[in-house]
């Protein structure tokens, strides 16, 4: 019997899909990237990825990869070969940073949600899209050197099964909206009033960290820049120029001026009305993270300390991140950019770094000013970005 082929080239990409005898898988495909147009009868353009019907399942190939997957479920394999394209599409677009994150279009501006493990950014999504608002990502946005966020054309993917509680409103929107799905994932089938098209971009609005709680109302609170910055870091997708300590120059004026904030919910219905109400949008003018913890090590107390050189240092209202000479980036919260910046005036024991920080936190305790700076000058010395003045 001879083989079907498809050769499918997305917009944009000079690679090409080839499906072999898996037109389900094909039309799967282009369910799940209904914004991002697939040519069926690509002119140019390497093979980057494969897909294959075997029986009830699909082997995958991608270039480069010597071993293939066996997967089943038609709306897995389709995921696993978008999460394939993305590889293609930062090498593409080189100086756009690839974010995984969510984002939704509010009054014109992006509402930008860092992927967190379970925290429910596609069922955000979705309740957005079912109170009549447009999604331009569920899971990768693109972040172009001017600063503004561009889709990809990829649909929201839930995971399933879907959890007992969601509210009869959004219970329905899901189901009538129901798109390409298996066990594991269903695709929502979403129209163009509702999903951004590939390459359409908007302005950012503000970073919201999401965390799921049971609370029957979501709370909204101001976070730092500092705690939006670390985790935009720590969602980067991997690529050329996406290093953290390369990123960090470029991340920093955008959350200068953006705001930031932590939403807590349990339902995405009154979560999705709680960010709309609270005008989310209004404009206005491994990373380490220090703690106060103190190690096993016992420095003597009267012990000076100094800087070591780093290679880049950057402000972000009170906090500071470090680059050092590996690469690395460490924030330093306020206390410790205190100690950072002390000295840098002169070498400095801990003793002297509490005398003087107590005129500069004069609602720390004494006691526990004494402990979090020990804690402090432990993470510092640990990392190398302090050293004995002597050595």
């Amino acid at each position: 019997m001879a083989t079907l082929i498809e050769d499918l080239q997305p917009a944009g990409l000079n690679v090409r899909l080839r499906l072999e005898d898996a037109p389900d898988l094909s039309a799967a495909l282009q369910a799940a990237m209904p914004g991002w147009p697939l040519a069926r009868r690509p002119v140019a353009g390497r093979i980057a990825l494969r897909g294959r019907r075997e029986g009830q399942a699909y082997r995958l190939w991608s270039a480069g990869e010597s071993r293939s997957r066996r997967l089943t479920g038609v709306a897995t394999v389709a995921s696993c070969l978008v999460a394939d394209l993305i590889p293609e599409v930062l090498a593409t677009w080189p100086q756009a940073i690839g974010l995984h994150c969510a984002a939704v279009e509010v009054n014109g501006r992006l509402l930008v949600f860092p992927a967190t493990h379970r925290a429910g950014k596609s069922l955000l999504c979705a309740a957005f899209a079912a109170a009549g608002y447009r999604v331009f990502a569920d899971d990768v946005l693109l972040l172009t050197p001017e600063g503004a966020g561009m889709a990809l054309g990829i649909a929201p993917r839930l995971r399933l099964p879907l959890p007992d509680t969601l509210s009869s409103r959004l219970a329905g929107y899901v189901a009538g909206r129901g798109g390409v799905g298996d066990d594991r994932y269903r695709y929502l089938d979403l129209g163009r009033e509702s999903l951004a098209s590939h390459g359409e971009r908007c302005p950012l609005g503000s970073i919201i960290l999401l965390e799921r709680c049971g609370e029957a109302v979501p709370s909204l609170t101001q976070v730092s820049p500092g705690e939006g910055l670390l985790r935009l870091l720590g969602q980067s997708l991997a690529g050329t120029h996406h290093e953290p300590a390369e990123l960090l120059p470029r991340l920093l004026p955008m959350m200068k001026r953006l705001p930031c904030r932590m939403l807590r919910f349990d339902d995405p219905m009154a979560a999705v009305a709680r960010l709309v109400g609270a005008h989310a949008c209004d404009d206005r003018p491994e990373i380490q993270a220090f703690g106060s913890d103190r190690s096993a090590v016992d420095w003597p107390d009267e012990m000076a300390w100094r800087r070591r050189p780093v290679t880049a240092e950057y402000v972000l209202g009170d906090e500071r991140f470090l680059v050092d000479d590996r690469g690395d980036v460490h924030r330093l919260n306020p206390l410790a950019n205190s100690i950072w910046r002390l000295l840098g005036l002169e070498p400095l024991s801990r003793l002297e770094i509490v005398a003087l920080l107590r005129v500069r936190f004069p609602d720390i305790s004494p006691a526990r000013l004494d402990d979090d700076v020990g804690g402090l000058f432990d993470a510092l010395a640990a990392l190398g970005l302090v050293v004995p003045a002597d050595d």
